[in-house]
């Protein structure tokens, strides 16, 4: 299967795990260091199962009123296990949750479908994500799962463009305008996604409309903003890349119009955040297509972001103030990367821990704070460790944030909210992991 993310990006999306959980209680405090905030975690649970799951790498999971998001193990083996389980890693059935108010809400599946998950939340709780409804695709001998928005209490099947059998829901604004990836019945031996041409969508009031591609076959839809303007990628052609497999570019749809932001010179050009003043960051590659550069997009014109003197480079998300973070890698060899925060016009490296050589940044709030993961460049689970960081300082283990008797190790923090609330992947003694909401909390409150 190929994607429309560039090579880096997929390599740290193979090797970071996608599930992460929840057991239901709150840890104590213990003494804080050197100033910091300290964190009560606060563990969601499952639903009889032994895991929970959510989205990384700048996924908005948690909004500013503190609802996260995510999938909880039931109970229930997974019935199309062993080889077509829903979650990597476990072979039970999963279905979507919201937390909310110190509460788990189970949002159920697509009946008669058996699992769910979640992608996205809006800042007034509306919340995006996937479901398998049931049926078995005769093409791919696989379950179908259809986008579905969660909103007032009530599940809505997104539906699919033109007949076809599968769409992902990627993110929803609050006015509930959905983007994403579907399938269509036009076979297509360049899909990103199977056998049929993919195309980016917006959903709007029981409506799915295909917003088109820059020239290619397939397209997707990542993000929508509050003013309703859409950032994804798309082929230009059906011409071979190097970098990305086909040659793609990113896009801004606005008002019914989709353009073409522009690249570098290379080959392939690559959304991977819009932000509320219609800011978008990613990554384009030069002539030659053996150096990817960051970049930001503003008011129609691609600004280099700059790097340390790596090849490569992958902004990963941008708040509503301009700041993006990611990472880039490092010179001679390109083989260590660090997270990075690029901000009024200067890069910030935010190193790693200790002995680590790697790591990077997925998230940034409002107030600046960065947070991410640190690890041996393999990103081998057992050397991650969740970070943040703070005025583009060097990256501390929020392990070392969090009360001594947690029982959790946190090897990944996903997303930071601006109330500084913290969306992590924890893992336990029982070698589960599941995803813990930190909260800050001063001295002797925790």
């Amino acid at each position: 299967m190929k994607t429309l993310i560039s090579a880096t990006t997929v390599a740290l999306l193979a090797a970071n795990p996608l599930v992460i959980g929840s057991l239901g209680q709150t840890a104590t405090a213990t003494q804080a260091s050197s100033g910091l905030v300290r964190y009560k975690v606060v563990l969601t649970g499952t639903f009889g199962g032994p895991e929970s799951h959510i989205g990384i790498l700048g996924a908005h999971v948690l909004n500013n009123d503190g609802e996260m998001i995510g999938s909880a193990d039931t109970s229930q083996p997974d019935p199309y296990g062993p080889n077509g389980c829903f979650n990597d890693g476990d072979c039970f059935a999963a279905n979507a949750f919201a937390w909310r108010a110190g509460k788990k809400i189970d949002l159920g599946t697509l009946a008669p479908g058996v699992n769910s998950e979640t992608s996205w939340i809006s800042a007034n709780g509306m919340i995006v994500g996937n479901s398998q409804n049931g049926v078995v695709d005769p093409i791919v001998n696989g379950w179908e799962m259809h986008g579905v928005l969660w909103r007032m209490g009530q599940m809505v099947d997104l539906g699919t463009l033109d007949g076809g059998t599968l769409s992902i829901a990627s993110s929803v604004n609050s006015s509930g305008e959905v983007v994403g990836l579907s399938l269509n019945s036009t076979q297509d031996p360049y899909s990103i996604w199977g056998f049929y041409q993919a195309r980016a969508y917006r959903w709007k009031d029981g409506k799915m409309t295909d917003l088109g591609t820059l020239g290619g076959p397939d397209a997707e839809a990542l993000r929508i903003n509050e003013r309703g303007q859409v950032a994804g990628n798309s082929y230009l052609s059906i011409d071979p890349s190097d970098a990305c497999g086909i040659a793609t570019g990113a896009f801004l749809w606005e008002k019914g119009r989709m353009i073409n932001i522009g690249d570098f010179g290379g080959t392939c050009t690559l959304v991977s955040d819009l932000n509320n003043r219609g800011e978008i960051v990613g990554s384009s590659f030069l002539p030659g297509d053996q150096q990817e550069r960051p970049f930001l997009w503003r008011d129609g014109r691609m600004i280099d972001l700059g790097t340390f003197g790596g090849r490569f480079a992958a902004p990963i998300a941008i708040n509503d103030q301009g700041s993006a973070v990611g990472l880039l890698t490092l010179p001679p060899d390109d083989h260590v990367f660090h997270a990075t925060l690029w901000k009024g016009g200067q890069v910030f490296d935010l190193g790693a821990l200790g002995a680590d050589e790697c790591s990077l940044a997925s998230a940034v709030n409002a107030r600046g704070q960065v947070v991410g993961l640190s690890g041996d460049c393999t990103f081998d689970d057992p050397t991650l460790r969740a970070v943040i960081s703070e005025d583009g300082k060097p990256v501390v283990d929020l392990n070392t944030l969090i009360p001594a008797n947690s029982r959790v190790q946190l090897r990944n923090a996903t997303y930071i909210n601006d109330r500084g609330e913290i969306a992590a992947i924890g893992w336990f003694p029982d070698g589960h992991h599941m995803p813990v909401l930190l909260v800050p909390c001063r001295e002797g409150d925790c």
